[in-house]
């Protein structure tokens, strides 16, 4: 071939490498730039047939605070120990009590002063009184006014029809036992702590719904991150699918580079569909918090959280924090409540254990009226002397005519009081119990608060840690893709890169709304317990 030969010829080769070239250009991928996600801009999964309610946690809570099931039954709690307290209450209200009594009796007489071979009396009784135990030292007191009614044919009979009328007061003191405490006035002041015992309660359980609430909102913020996150890996792996195939058309990559590519689609896919199932369980139980019944509207919304997690730099004082819990936390106070019970009931099982030795101081005041008679001898005929009836009674009630004053002990004493040392003994270690159970709760409360406050500084440094992780993933993911587009990196590099970036932010996102939790959790352990 001569010289003029080879020099077409290697135009020729030159322009069809240039052409080659050309089309390369044309057919190969444009730089995929790295996508600068930022946590909170997702949002969750639109259905058409569900209206999208946007909610700030602030709302959430308020929300919750109105609607949640078990705040509502919470709070009927107080309400029933109210009347449970009027209950008690009723111990000490006066009791009124009134009867009425007819009799008619035939007499056979069996002597000659019986008035009459055989006599009839008729009698009616009218009685009322009053009872009441008061609330002070244990007394009784009652107040009886009795009334009656006789009609007879004795012929000696001298009033006839005759009234009588009986007032009487009378009070019994007890000396020993029932003087200090009974078991009345116990009832009485352990309802009296019961009720402050379920305004805790109510205050710990809206303290934990809230916080329930706090963390299921977050929660769900971060299954609709997730969705995202996982949604864009995804698409990068899709995209460098796309880019694989490309340059296997072009035959600079080998098939083998393109099914490492399609498994990695599939295991997006699969991330993202679980991502998705994640969300409808935490939207659920998020819900679930807030709704107030299977016909609530919000059963059937998408709920959007529209705050972002934000890095909440808060200072932790573990010794002032312990100093709060245990003077204020619900828990302890219920336990100490539940310790003035205890202290109660010994005290009244040891009043019950002396003799009984009761103080009873009655007055009385009668009357007696009716039509008289008057006869002259013994059978003579009866003489009208006057006219009376009811009123005469009375009047000499009033007038105190015939007071009759009664003045009492009365001592009673089980010998031995097997049954009440017994008690004793029962009570004395109820109350050590609940010194024990005290101690365990105030040495669970320490532990439970210090966990807390080191566990707000260790999720803060979690939180650094995870992003400054998610910067470097970011930087790393953008060199390989540089690397790529140059032909300086695999496509294996590549997805590691991008896998790396993903879990980065699924890092740095879990560590927030972990850091969230943790300064949120040491506020509520100071307050309430579980």
């Amino acid at each position: 071939m001569t010289k003029r030969a080879y020099g077409i010829a290697a135009w020729a080769v030159l322009a069809m490498m240039g052409s080659h070239l050309d089309l390369a250009a044309q057919d190969r991928p444009a730089e995929a730039p790295v996508d600068r996600y930022e946590v909170g801009r997702a949002l969750p999964p639109s259905d058409p047939a569900r209206v999208m309610v946007t909610m700030t946690l602030d709302q959430a809570i308020a929300r919750a605070l109105e609607t949640n099931l078990d705040i509502q039954t919470a709070r009927l709690s107080p309400r029933m120990q109210a009347f449970s307290l009027e209950a008690a209450r009723a111990a000490f209200t006066p009791t009124l009590n009134g009867t009425y009594g007819y009799n008619n009796s035939t007499n056979q007489s069996t002597s000659q002063l019986d008035g009459g071979a055989r006599t009839t009396t008729e009698r009616h009784s009218f009685n009322t009184s009053i009872q009441q135990t008061v609330p002070w030292y244990g007394g009784r007191m009652g107040l009886g006014f009795n009334n009656s009614r006789t009609s007879t044919d004795n012929a000696f009979s001298t009033l006839n029809p005759s009234y009588r009328s009986t007032l009487n007061l009378d009070y019994t003191q007890p000396l020993l036992a029932g003087l200090s405490t009974d078991n009345q006035r116990t009832a009485l002041q352990t309802q009296e702590i019961q009720g402050s015992i379920t305004e805790i309660q109510l205050v710990g359980r809206i303290d934990n719904i809230t916080e329930q609430v706090r963390q299921a909102y977050w929660g769900l913020r971060a299954a609709i991150e997730q969705i995202e996150i996982q949604r864009r890996s995804l698409a990068q792996s899709q995209q460098l699918l796309a880019d694989n195939q490309v340059r296997v058309r072009l035959g600079t990559m080998a098939q083998i580079q393109v099914i490492q590519a399609e498994a990695q689609v599939a295991g997006a896919e699969q991330s993202l569909l679980n991502a998705q199932i994640q969300w409808r369980n935490q939207e659920l139980a998020f819900k679930s918090l807030l709704i107030s019944g299977a016909d609530d509207p919000l059963l059937y919304q998408t709920v959007n959280p529209a705050d972002v997690p934000t890095f909440l730099d808060q200072a932790v004082d573990i010794e002032a924090a312990l100093e709060i819990a245990l003077r204020e936390r619900t828990d302890i106070r219920e336990a100490r409540q539940d310790r003035q019970i205890a202290e109660l009931d010994l005290e009244v099982t040891e009043n019950n254990r002396l003799p009984e030795l009761n103080l009873t101081a009655s007055y009385a005041l009668a009357g007696v009226g009716g039509t008289e008679y008057s006869r002259s001898g013994l059978g003579g005929a009866p003489v009208l002397v006057s006219q009376g009836g009811y009123v005469d009674g009375i009047n000499q009630i009033t007038g105190f005519d015939t007071p009759t004053w009664n003045l009492g002990l009365s001592f009673s004493y089980p010998i031995g009081m097997r049954s009440a040392k017994a008690n004793l003994q029962r009570a004395r270690l109820q109350m050590e119990q609940r010194d024990l159970a005290i101690r365990s709760q105030e040495l669970a409360i320490v532990t439970e608060v210090t966990s807390a406050g080191l566990s707000v500084t260790d999720t803060r440094l979690q939180l650094a840690a995870a992003t400054r992780s998610r910067e470097l993933s970011e930087q790393s993911a953008a060199a390989e893709v540089t690397r790529f587009n140059a032909g300086a990196a695999t496509n294996f590099e590549v997805v590691a890169a991008q896998d790396e970036l993903t879990s980065a932010r699924l890092s740095e996102l879990r560590a927030t709304i972990n850091h969230i939790n943790a300064i949120a959790e040491f506020e509520r352990v100071q307050r309430v317990g579980r």
